[in-house]
């Protein structure tokens, strides 16, 4: 609700005014029971929780529209929880929730001199996966003052946020308290260049849910550069060099710098190169590392593509010394024939590894990873310590729980690792994974890796086939007879029929390794379709069957995935929403059989919002049972 017409002009001086106010009136509530059976336990549950309040949103400005401008969010939200169990004591908790959400001042809005200040308290309930119920408390406040000139604009901010989340069913509490101070300034030479300096100076204690108190605190100053050589900006240069600095719990010094030029060259070709500096100080080892790479292109009419690659590595370590160099050529090859398109691609890369140390236990920390439900993931480094092995998030702050977030499989000299749904591992996400592998004495090889795919569309890409083939082998070896090297050959077949609202398909994989060799068959339908303006459907459904040949003992993995989504509408803002998802899959320390729906109803009657719901799951992980179902209501009046 717009209370006042606003103009930049106005030159009128005033104390205080009301711009807008708006906000909403909501109440909402759940019932749940759950029934947890397995491991030693044998637990029912029964949740109640209620609450509603009220919520206001304005905006205001003091003295003057250019002066200061207020935003504040606030609300008052009661609530109570009452929890019934059958094995542990009853809880029952009644709270009175003060919500702030946020209030933002803007001193001097559009002048060349600005400053904000911020404040924000929030707490909410969610659901990851429909599996685990989280409570989520975000509290954070800082400011921010900018100075806009000629000579040399900048920025500095401060951030205070204090977090904490508590998975409600198994009672794993994540907390972080943090404190950030963030400088930023750029500046140009010429027309041609643009140049900008950070530095950030961030004190970070987080506890995980083992209660281990994580303290760390790093500088980080970071330098980017921008450069075009010439007028037409076909010469481009960039630069950038960062120094990272962290105590605490883990003490790093971490020197970066990278230079990459790009080239527009005659004759359609085109260069590109790129150093790589890397320099990590750690607590018990030292890693020098220098790269460089480049690649010549060129371009021949529309339909060829050719690149010639040269990348160069070198490795100096506290207790290792390796060098990989790798040269390649490409093809890409795209041309237009009767009833479609067809796409041909040619790869060829010659690696030289050479690695030198006398036999010892390398500890290997933040390797990346993305742990994918329909993907195989290995750790890169054979014969692991299995105690050694720490998941974190992203961030490195956070550290995943095995056998609750994600499992290990024992692929004889390697580890296969699985995130576990319902846990704190999204599908998808990137992890970063901490360990120590006994690796052998020197030794170094040539290694040759082919790569041939082929598309084709046909009739407006109605139907498509697709294949690839990969291979790489090994020579001159010396002494890689304590190594694990991996020969293999790699065939993928795939099938694709896209008409109107359903698309289906096929895939076969033939993966044959001397690390982890298998057959996998893969079977999708997507189907989405709105008949008429009443009833919008969604289908989709995986199936994935991995045959593991090198172990004949191993039981086959099996994935099977159904999730449907039906939208009716009841009236005109009426709907009835139903989701279903259902997944099956089976092997060796993966066994899960997992059902999740839930129905609602939703209406809007002028600034009226209702629902109401029903959900439903049933997990079976392992042999542990989780069973639950409940019901669920919220109304909210916006005005």
């Amino acid at each position: 609700m717009s209370l006042h017409a606003i103009s930049q002009n106005d030159s009128k001086m005033y104390g205080w005014r009301l711009n807008s106010i708006n906000g909403e009136v909501d109440a909402d509530g759940h019932y749940r029971e759950m029934q947890r059976i397995g491991s030693g336990i044998d637990e029912y549950l029964k949740s109640s929780y209620l609450s509603g309040g009220l919520i206001l949103r304005t905006q205001s400005t003091i003295l003057h529209p250019n002066f200061l401008t207020l935003n504040i969010d606030a609300g008052y939200v009661p609530e109570t929880r009452r929890d019934n169990y059958l094995v542990i004591p009853d809880q029952s908790e009644i709270s009175t929730l003060k919500k702030l959400g946020g209030i933002t001042a803007s001193f001097f809005k559009h002048k060349d001199v600005s400053l904000n200040l911020f404040g924000n308290y929030d707490q909410s309930y969610s659901s990851r996966e429909n599996l685990t119920s989280i409570r989520s408390t975000d509290k954070r406040w800082g400011a921010a003052f900018g100075y806009n000139n000629k000579i040399l604009p900048f920025t500095v901010e401060f951030h205070n946020k204090k977090w904490e989340e508590e998975e409600i069913e198994n009672s794993r509490t994540y907390k972080m308290d943090q404190k950030q101070f963030v400088g930023r300034a750029s500046k140009s030479f010429s027309k041609r260049d643009r140049n900008e300096l950070s530095f950030s100076h961030d004190n970070t204690v987080s506890i995980n849910q083992n209660q281990l108190s994580i303290t760390n605190r790093t500088d980080n100053l970071d330098l980017v550069s921008y450069i075009n050589l010439d007028a037409g900006q076909k010469y481009k240069l960039t630069t950038m060099i960062s120094d990272y600095i962290q105590q605490g719990n883990l003490n790093m010094k971490r020197v970066q710098a990278s230079e990459n030029i790009t080239l527009l060259l005659p004759f359609s070709l085109s260069f590109n190169g790129n150093y790589n500096y890397y320099n990590i100080h750690q607590n018990s080892y030292t890693l020098n590392q220098n790269s460089v790479s480049t690649s010549l292109a060129h371009q021949l009419f529309k339909s060829l593509q050719s690149r010639l690659n040269i990348d160069f590595n070198s490795i100096n370590h506290s207790v290792y010394g390796e060098s990989n160099t790798k040269t390649g050529v490409e093809f890409n090859y795209t041309k237009a024939i009767p009833g479609g398109q067809l796409l041909i691609a040619y790869k060829y890369d010659r690696y030289h590894q050479k690695y030198s140390s006398d036999p010892v236990s390398l500890q290997i920390s933040n390797e990346q990873y993305t742990l994918s439900d329909s993907k195989i993931t290995l750790l890169r480094l054979p014969d692991i310590e299995l105690s050694s092995i720490i998941v974190k998030d992203i961030t490195g702050t956070l550290i995943y729980q095995a056998g609750v977030d994600y499992i290990l499989i024992d692929r004889g000299r390697y580890f296969e690792i699985r995130r576990i749904p319902g846990g704190s591992i999204n599908n998808d996400v990137a992890v970063l994974i901490d360990y120590q592998a006994n690796q052998p004495g020197k030794y170094q090889y040539n290694a040759n890796a082919h790569v041939l795919s082929a598309n084709l569309y046909l009739f407006n890409n109605l139907l498509s086939f697709s294949y690839r083939f990969s291979t790489q082998d090994y020579f001159n070896l010396e002494s890689t007879e304590f190594i694990t090297l991996n020969y293999y050959t790699q065939h993928v077949l795939g099938c694709r029929v896209e008409y109107k609202f359903i698309s289906a398909g096929a895939e076969y994989e033939d993966y044959k390794s001397t690390i982890l060799p298998y057959r996998m068959s893969r079977y999708y339908l997507n189907f989405q379709k709105s008949l008429g303006m009443k009833v919008m459907l969604m289908l989709n459904g995986n199936f994935q069957d991995y045959t593991m040949l090198s172990d004949t003992s191993s039981r086959n993995q099996k994935y099977s995935d159904i999730t449907g989504k039906l939208t009716y509408n009841i009236l005109r803002q009426t709907n009835l929403n139903f989701d279903l998802m259902y997944r099956k899959q089976t092997g060796r320390g993966i066994d899960l059989d997992l059902l999740t729906s839930k129905a609602e109803i939703t209406s809007t009657i002028n600034r009226l919002n209702l629902s109401v719901g029903f959900e439903l799951y049933r997990r079976n992980y392992v042999g542990e049972k989780i069973n639950f179902k409940g019901t669920y209501f919220k109304i909210v009046r916006k005005f």
